[in-house]
């Protein structure tokens, strides 16, 4: 036999080593993603936290150095106080001139009194002032309670950022305010060196003033050109006041490129000092570390790919071999071959298994060849038809019976209908056990039909077994026995209609002689309506002689094998009235209860015979003067009959035994046997059930059921 392969994705080496690559790559994968995703979020968020760190520096040197250009203007002013705001000009000169030149930042400085009249002043740019009588010094934002001030930014003729740091000159005995000492401090070169600290190679620092103007650059120029930075979201945030978060720092600058950003507000100042740079430089380190992490995922998966694949073949080697192995046992149907051991593991231990399985289906084989010889000749000898159906009744196999009994050729995919020819064509669905006529070898014969499902729905295998019993010689024999039971009860009723039809015969008699002897009288002879009333007297009762007579006869008919629609409560009260002289005999009195309309199927004949049977036993068992009780009625979709009478009653001992044939408790000569036997047998072809309750010397009631026959009307 051939075996079909299946496909490849279907065989087990392929899901062995789809299954191991799967096991090598997802959890390798999974494990280096994730590892990846977390070590990218560190990297990502250690990266901001940096530029962050570097703003928060930046501003607090920014806040530091200012804090100390006052400290040096607030020193002079402390130190020289006297020699600033007097009269003497070149010590006051002196004094500016050697601020000046000591730090590098102040473009010009000023000296004004308590009332901001300006009484000197010192530019490295400019040497002679033109005197301004009444000048005043301006941009002055300090209080009594601050040491210095510092002014708004603003920008000079070249847009060089500047701003006005203004300190207190106190009287140092008094420690009055005596005037003020403000210094024009030049930005660039100031923020320059703060700016230009490296942020990677494109990354850049700026400052802008609390209004966001630009006043400080990596790349000076954009300060000078006054580069408008506000949309910028970095600013826009500052300048909302709200707190730099490293977390959110990715955007889009007004270039569109797509940066990290942060930032740090100067304090004391309200300067923002921020920090941007480019996100494609700045996640270098992250795009290292991802082709790095990659590469190790890619290398481990083709270490345990390959070594998937190692054992995945390995495993299913031996497999493939025994898959060989069975297949070839299949197409040679040798069960003697030998499959050889390939290694010591549970795979080993199956082809070990399997070929002990060989070894013991051959056994069984032979075993099975020698009990189907064995069946062949039971089948045959058995005396039975058998025949094996399919789904649509073709005839699929059969035994040597059913060849002889219908013919001696090839039967099979023959109807099962077009081989018997007889009542019911139907020879399948017929009422399992039922007996049909059939015509065997031109031969009328009674088989016994049974069958059994084997497997319906299933038109490849047989779905039933038919087995055609002869049992021709039983049905004749039942018949005699049926006959027999029969000629003794007409006997038996033949005895009582002799002196029940007694009676009238003495009456016509008596009658007769009578009319007779009177017209032999001539002086006083009968007239006519005298005749005619002895004539009716006789006709009366030879008309009651004829259905004395009529009784006997309907019953003693002998009876037709077909079954028809009977009213069972008619043939109770038929079967009553042919005992009703012996009842009257032995002063018993029936009491019958019969509801109309009880339509059951069978034979009336058969039917009659049972409740003589019945209802005869019952007479026996009752004493004089006892009554005997008929019940019929409808119980659902069934007909129920109830005798009971209140006799002797029978025996427990007894009680199982009285459907045996050939039992009676009677005496000898009053009984065959056969009665009870022969009833149930009737009842039971007309689909119904009878039962029989007794107690000992208080009675016997009789229980029969039978199915009732809906939709009668007659």
């Amino acid at each position: 036999m051939k075996q079909e392969r299946s496909s490849w994705w279907k065989r087990i080496k392929a899901r062995v080593l789809i299954f191991g690559i799967l096991m090598s790559i997802l959890p390798l994968t999974i494990f280096g993603l994730a590892s990846f995703n977390a070590a990218r979020f560190y990297l990502q968020n250690n990266i901001q936290e940096q530029n962050y760190e570097r703003a928060q520096v930046l501003s607090g040197r920014i806040e530091d150095f200012m804090t100390t250009m006052a400290d040096s203007l607030i020193h002079v002013a402390s130190t020289n106080a006297y020699a600033l705001v007097s009269s003497e000009s070149s010590t006051r000169d002196v004094t500016l001139g050697t601020l000046l030149r000591e730090v590098p930042y102040f473009e010009s400085i000023e000296v004004a009194d308590s009332d901001y009249r300006v009484l000197g002043q010192i530019s490295r740019r400019e040497v002679d002032f033109p005197e301004e009588a009444g000048k005043k010094l301006n941009n002055l934002q300090i209080n009594s309670e601050q040491t210095f001030s510092l002014s708004g930014v603003f920008f000079s003729s070249d847009n060089r950022p500047q701003v006005y740091l203004t300190v207190s000159i106190q009287d140092p005995q008094t420690r009055q305010n005596i005037g003020y000492l403000q210094a024009k401090t030049d930005l660039k070169s100031l923020v320059t060196q703060f700016t230009n600290l490296q942020i990677g190679k494109a990354g850049y620092v700026y400052l802008t003033d609390e209004k966001g103007n630009l006043i400080g650059h990596t790349d000076f120029s954009r300060v000078l050109v006054q580069e408008n930075v506000k949309d910028n979201l970095a600013v826009q945030r500052f300048l909302t006041g709200n707190p730099s978060n490293h977390q959110e720092s990715e955007y889009q600058n007004p270039e569109g490129v797509q940066v990290i950003g942060t930032y740090d507000r100067v304090e004391t100042l309200d300067w923002g000092v921020f920090i941007e740079q480019p996100v494609s430089e700045a996640y270098i380190p992250v795009r290292q570390f991802a082709v790095q992490v990659f590469g190790i995922i890619l290398l481990g998966i083709l270490i345990v790919t390959l070594i998937s694949i190692y054992f995945g073949l390995k495993l299913t080697r031996p497999i493939e071999h025994l898959e060989e192995g069975v297949s070839r046992v299949g197409s040679t149907e040798n069960l003697l071959t030998e499959i050889p051991r390939e290694s010591n593991d549970e795979i080993g231990n199956l082809v070990t298994a399997f070929n002990r399985m060989l070894r013991q289906l051959y056994e069984k084989n032979q075993t099975l060849l020698e009990d189907q010889e064995l069946f062949k000749t039971v089948v045959n000898g058995i005396g039975a038809g058998m025949v094996l159906l399919n789904e649509d009744k073709q005839i699929q196999w059969w035994n040597s019976i059913f060849a002889d009994w219908f013919s001696t050729e090839d039967l099979n995919g023959v109807s099962c209908d077009t081989i018997m020819q007889g009542e019911g064509k139907n020879c399948l669905f017929l009422e399992n056990g039922k007996v049909i006529p059939l015509d065997v070898g031109g031969e009328r014969r009674y088989i016994r039909h049974m069958y059994y499902g084997l497997n319906p729905g299933n038109s490849e295998k047989a779905a039933y077994l038919l087995i055609l019993e002869d049992v021709t010689q039983q049905v004749e024999m039942e018949a005699r026995v049926i006959e027999t039971e029969k000629m003794v009860a007409v006997g038996f009723l033949a005895s009582g209609v002799a002196h029940e039809i007694n009676n009238p015969l003495a009456i016509v008699s008596a009658h007769s002689e009578d009319l007779l002897d009177r017209m032999q009288e001539y002086d006083d002879p009968p007239g006519e309506q005298e005749i005619q009333r002895i004539l009716k007297i006789i006709s009366e009762q030879i008309e009651r002689c004829k259905k004395i007579t009529g009784r006997l006869l309907h019953f003693a008919r002998q009876g037709q094998g077909g079954n028809d629609v009977m009213n069972a409560g008619i043939a109770i009260l038929q079967t009553v009235d042919l005992l009703a002289y012996r009842a009257k005999q032995k002063k018993l009195t029936f009491k019958n209860q019969i509801d109309p309309g009880l339509w059951v199927v069978g034979n009336e004949n058969e039917w009659q015979q049972v409740l003589l049977n019945i209802l005869t036993n019952a007479m026996d068992a009752s004493g004089e003067g006892k009554t005997i009780e008929i019940h019929a009625f409808r119980e659902g979709h069934q007909v129920k009959v109830v005798v009971r009478d209140y006799g002797e009653g029978i025996s427990k001992e007894n009680l199982s035994r009285v459907f045996n044939p050939f039992f009676t408790t009677k005496g000898a000569g009053q009984g065959t046997g056969l009665g009870l036997f022969v009833s149930y047998g009737m009842v039971q072809r007309m689909q119904g059930h009878m039962s029989i309750e007794s107690e000992e010397g208080k009675g016997t009631t009789v229980f029969i059921m039978l199915p009732h026959k809906g939709g009668v009307e007659r």
